[in-house]
């Protein structure tokens, strides 16, 4: 009963900073479209000039996207595919920001990037552990859909319409 508690209270705190997250994704793609120069002076810092406002917008359209999937997820935390993807934007996020820093050598290690990087690695983990919850909430939801569906219609809740 304890563990069950301690499941559902933390899928909660998970399901506030995913949706948190996603806050923020979408206050950064507004910069992304309001200000391109952001890119150059916060993220890459390095090559700056292989910023410009196409790349800002191609960021911005990413970023909404991320944050939008991250939304829906944080609405459904049960949902396994939502809860996948938004596992999977995470570490794409972290792969690019990596990416970035060491292989391409166009940002360096500044805040712009330190806050994404640390961001994308505590939601891997926060999500790796929830995902100890995720099967065991799944498990116990034994309910099937169409069988809660066909218990309606026989017991009259919804009418056919003939």
């Amino acid at each position: 009963m304890a563990t069950e508690v301690f499941a559902e209270r933390y899928m909660r705190y998970l399901r506030v900073w995913i949706g948190f997250v996603a806050i923020m994704a979408l206050g950064n793609t507004v910069q992304c479209f309001v200000d391109p120069q952001l890119l150059k002076s916060k993220l890459y810092t390095v090559t700056p000039s292989n910023v410009n406002g196409l790349v800002a917008r191609l960021f911005g359209v990413w970023t909404l996207l991320s944050g939008v999937l991250r939304f829906y997820c944080a609405v459904d935390i049960y949902n396994k595919a939502l809860y996948n993807l938004t596992y999977l934007s995470f570490y794409l996020a972290l792969g690019h920001f990596v990416s970035e820093v060491l292989l391409f050598k166009s940002a360096g290690f500044t805040v712009g990037v330190m806050a994404p990087l640390l961001v994308s690695s505590l939601s891997i983990l926060t999500m790796s552990i929830g995902y100890l919850y995720l099967d065991r909430r799944s498990s116990m939801d034994t309910s099937d859909e169409n069988k809660s569906l066909a218990a309606k219609l026989r017991s009259g809740k919804y009418k056919r319409k003939d």
